[in-house]
């Protein structure tokens, strides 16, 4: 990540949820809509 995407997105969490990754940016977790970001191994 380059100084401008960390602008954009700010910190990046990675959760393992058992299935896969979930891939959380802070300026996405106030965001209730749409997919949360998330990104599983179930290829959708």
């Amino acid at each position: 990540m380059d100084k401008n995407e960390y602008e954009q997105h700010g910190d990046i969490v990675i959760e393992d949820t058992g299935f896969g990754f979930r891939v959380i940016s802070e300026s996405m977790k106030n965001d209730e809509g749409g997919c949360g970001g998330g990104c599983s191994g179930c290829g959708h």
